[in-house]
């Protein structure tokens, strides 16, 4: 179904594997963007759970749409060629986990047409940090 791999050198390392996944998405009345709920679970490779929880907004291009409804040539959209960006939550049980449940990520997506309808979808996600800065209200 789909996997989560951290890339090499993050804090706490991941590797796992998609169990179960929904994704309860919503479209503007105008058609200009749909707003995606995705809900997943993953296990890891050392036996923990870790559920996801990720919204956000995508603008919806003519290619997108070919891809999700599958009535368009077999193609890949590149991360960034379309508006896509998500707010990425997890939850856990398990200590070696908890950091990811105590931080926020952001992210983009990917799509690609795989024939008959079906489509995968991919996303690359970032930790956000707070920066000190010597701004301030005025």
């Amino acid at each position: 179904m789909g996997t989560l791999v951290s890339e090499p050198g993050f804090e706490t390392p991941i590797n796992a594997t998609m169990h179960h996944t929904n994704d309860f998405p919503t479209g503007d009345p105008d058609g200009l963007h749909d707003r995606p709920n995705f809900l997943g679970l993953v296990s890891t490779d050392d036996g923990e759970y870790l559920h996801i929880h990720a919204t956000g907004i995508q603008t919806t291009t003519s290619q997108v749409s070919d891809i999700i409804t599958g009535s368009g040539p077999l193609i890949s959209l590149a991360y960034g060629s379309f508006q896509s960006v998500f707010v990425v939550s997890f939850r856990t049980g398990a200590a070696k986990y908890k950091n990811l449940e105590d931080s926020t990520f952001v992210g983009s997506e990917t799509l690609r047409s795989l024939g008959d309808g079906t489509f995968r979808v991919g996303l690359k996600v970032s930790q956000v940090f707070s920066t000190p800065t010597n701004v301030t209200l005025e």
